[in-house]
Protein backbone atom coordinates (compact mmCIF):
# COMPACT_ATOMS: atom_id res chain seq x y z
CA UNK A 1 0.00 0.00 0.00
CA UNK A 2 1.73 3.62 -0.77
CA UNK A 3 2.67 5.29 1.98
CA UNK A 4 0.30 8.41 1.10
CA UNK A 5 -2.78 5.80 1.24
CA UNK A 6 -1.37 4.51 4.50
CA UNK A 7 -1.45 7.55 5.97
CA UNK A 8 -5.26 8.27 5.03
CA UNK A 9 -5.98 4.82 6.54
CA UNK A 10 -4.17 4.90 9.51
CA UNK A 11 -6.01 9.36 9.98
CA UNK A 12 -9.44 7.47 9.05
CA UNK A 13 -8.58 4.34 11.85
CA UNK A 14 -7.84 7.46 14.48
CA UNK A 15 -11.39 9.03 13.13
CA UNK A 16 -9.90 11.91 11.73
CA UNK A 17 -10.65 13.28 8.89
CA UNK A 18 -8.18 14.12 6.11
CA UNK A 19 -9.93 16.76 4.68
CA UNK A 20 -9.52 15.68 1.12
CA UNK A 21 -11.23 13.28 -1.25
CA UNK A 22 -9.26 11.41 -3.92
CA UNK A 23 -9.44 12.97 -6.93
CA UNK A 24 -11.54 10.17 -8.67
CA UNK A 25 -14.52 11.11 -6.07
CA UNK A 26 -13.84 15.15 -6.27
CA UNK A 27 -16.41 16.99 -8.34
CA UNK A 28 -14.29 19.19 -9.77
CA UNK A 29 -11.94 16.28 -11.18
CA UNK A 30 -12.82 16.62 -14.70
CA UNK A 31 -11.61 20.52 -14.60
CA UNK A 32 -8.83 20.28 -13.03
CA UNK A 33 -7.70 17.88 -15.65
CA UNK A 34 -8.95 20.39 -18.00
CA UNK A 35 -6.75 22.78 -16.17
CA UNK A 36 -3.25 20.87 -16.36
CA UNK A 37 -3.92 20.25 -20.22
CA UNK A 38 -4.55 24.60 -20.70
CA UNK A 39 -1.10 25.06 -18.46
CA UNK A 40 0.54 22.56 -20.82
CA UNK A 41 -0.33 24.20 -23.62
CA UNK A 42 0.61 27.55 -22.15
CA UNK A 43 4.11 25.94 -21.43
CA UNK A 44 4.42 24.56 -24.97
CA UNK A 45 3.93 27.95 -25.74
CA UNK A 46 6.09 29.70 -23.99
CA UNK A 47 8.80 26.85 -24.64
CA UNK A 48 8.14 27.43 -28.82
CA UNK A 49 8.47 31.15 -28.12
CA UNK A 50 12.09 31.30 -26.37
CA UNK A 51 13.22 28.79 -29.29
CA UNK A 52 12.28 30.67 -31.90
CA UNK A 53 15.42 33.08 -31.06
CA UNK A 54 17.89 29.65 -31.34
CA UNK A 55 16.76 28.78 -35.13
CA UNK A 56 19.45 31.45 -36.81
CA UNK A 57 20.51 32.22 -40.49
CA UNK A 58 24.09 31.18 -38.53
CA UNK A 59 22.68 27.81 -37.30
CA UNK A 60 21.35 26.89 -34.24
CA UNK A 61 21.42 28.42 -31.01
CA UNK A 62 22.01 27.20 -27.62
CA UNK A 63 18.53 27.25 -25.28
CA UNK A 64 17.93 30.78 -23.82
CA UNK A 65 16.32 30.64 -20.08
CA UNK A 66 12.77 30.80 -21.48
CA UNK A 67 13.26 27.72 -23.06
CA UNK A 68 15.06 26.15 -20.04
CA UNK A 69 12.55 27.59 -17.56
CA UNK A 70 9.62 26.17 -19.69
CA UNK A 71 11.08 23.21 -19.95
CA UNK A 72 11.72 23.08 -16.28
CA UNK A 73 7.98 23.69 -15.83
CA UNK A 74 6.84 21.55 -18.01
CA UNK A 75 8.64 18.28 -16.50
CA UNK A 76 7.04 20.03 -12.86
CA UNK A 77 3.78 20.08 -13.90
CA UNK A 78 3.81 16.73 -15.98
CA UNK A 79 4.95 15.27 -12.33
CA UNK A 80 2.68 16.51 -10.64
CA UNK A 81 0.07 15.59 -13.01
CA UNK A 82 1.03 12.31 -13.22
CA UNK A 83 0.99 12.38 -9.54
CA UNK A 84 -2.06 13.25 -9.38
CA UNK A 85 -4.21 11.14 -12.36
CA UNK A 86 -1.93 8.15 -11.74
CA UNK A 87 -0.71 7.33 -14.74
CA UNK A 88 2.96 8.04 -16.11
CA UNK A 89 3.34 11.23 -18.69
CA UNK A 90 -0.35 12.28 -18.41
CA UNK A 91 -0.58 15.39 -20.12
CA UNK A 92 2.84 15.92 -21.60
CA UNK A 93 1.53 15.26 -25.20
CA UNK A 94 -0.13 18.56 -25.16
CA UNK A 95 2.76 20.70 -24.30
CA UNK A 96 4.81 18.47 -27.16
CA UNK A 97 2.28 18.53 -29.56
CA UNK A 98 2.00 22.33 -29.15
CA UNK A 99 5.62 22.68 -30.00
CA UNK A 100 6.13 20.20 -32.45
CA UNK A 101 3.42 20.87 -34.68
CA UNK A 102 4.12 24.51 -34.70
CA UNK A 103 7.73 23.81 -35.81
CA UNK A 104 7.25 21.81 -38.26
CA UNK A 105 4.76 24.31 -40.13
CA UNK A 106 7.33 27.07 -39.40
CA UNK A 107 10.25 24.60 -40.83
CA UNK A 108 7.90 22.74 -43.74
CA UNK A 109 7.51 26.82 -45.06
CA UNK A 110 11.17 27.14 -45.54
CA UNK A 111 12.63 23.68 -46.53
CA UNK A 112 13.10 25.30 -50.39
CA UNK A 113 14.52 28.58 -49.00
CA UNK A 114 18.68 28.43 -49.84
CA UNK A 115 20.07 27.57 -46.34
CA UNK A 116 22.57 30.08 -45.16
CA UNK A 117 26.07 29.16 -45.78
CA UNK A 118 28.96 29.55 -43.16
CA UNK A 119 30.00 33.29 -43.10
CA UNK A 120 27.56 34.39 -45.47
CA UNK A 121 26.80 37.83 -46.42
CA UNK A 122 24.40 40.41 -44.60
CA UNK A 123 21.05 39.49 -45.23
CA UNK A 124 19.27 42.17 -47.58
CA UNK A 125 16.71 41.98 -49.72
CA UNK A 126 18.69 41.07 -52.52
CA UNK A 127 20.44 38.64 -50.36
CA UNK A 128 18.08 35.92 -48.26
CA UNK A 129 19.23 32.82 -46.84
CA UNK A 130 17.20 30.57 -43.97
CA UNK A 131 18.37 28.44 -40.87
CA UNK A 132 20.23 25.59 -42.56
CA UNK A 133 18.71 22.97 -39.88
CA UNK A 134 15.25 22.90 -41.37
CA UNK A 135 14.88 19.73 -42.94
CA UNK A 136 16.07 18.06 -39.88
CA UNK A 137 13.96 20.53 -37.86
CA UNK A 138 11.02 19.34 -39.46
CA UNK A 139 11.70 15.55 -39.54
CA UNK A 140 12.73 16.27 -35.22
CA UNK A 141 8.94 17.52 -35.44
CA UNK A 142 7.60 15.01 -36.81
CA UNK A 143 8.89 12.61 -34.96
CA UNK A 144 7.28 14.18 -31.66
CA UNK A 145 4.25 14.87 -33.36
CA UNK A 146 3.70 11.24 -33.36
CA UNK A 147 5.09 10.66 -30.14
CA UNK A 148 2.72 12.95 -29.11
CA UNK A 149 -0.58 11.78 -31.05
CA UNK A 150 0.60 8.44 -29.38
CA UNK A 151 0.84 9.75 -25.50
CA UNK A 152 -2.64 11.48 -26.35
CA UNK A 153 -4.05 8.23 -26.76
CA UNK A 154 -2.64 6.44 -23.79
CA UNK A 155 -3.44 9.76 -21.88
CA UNK A 156 -7.38 9.53 -23.60
CA UNK A 157 -7.21 6.03 -22.75
CA UNK A 158 -6.23 6.34 -18.80
CA UNK A 159 -8.85 8.70 -18.52
CA UNK A 160 -11.61 7.02 -20.17
CA UNK A 161 -10.46 4.17 -17.76
CA UNK A 162 -10.54 6.11 -14.84
CA UNK A 163 -13.79 7.75 -15.70
CA UNK A 164 -15.92 4.20 -15.89
CA UNK A 165 -13.89 3.15 -12.69
CA UNK A 166 -15.97 6.26 -11.00
CA UNK A 167 -18.95 5.78 -12.80
CA UNK A 168 -18.99 2.28 -11.28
Amino acid sequence: MPASNAAGTAASAEGRDTGRAPVETRPNAWALIALRRALQFLLGLIVLYGSLGMFTSAGLREPNALVWAGLVAIGLLTASTSRAEGHLFAGLWVSTMTFAVAIALLSVGHMSDPPCPPDHPALTPIYYCVFPGYPALFVIALILTAAAVVGAALDLRALLARGSRTAS
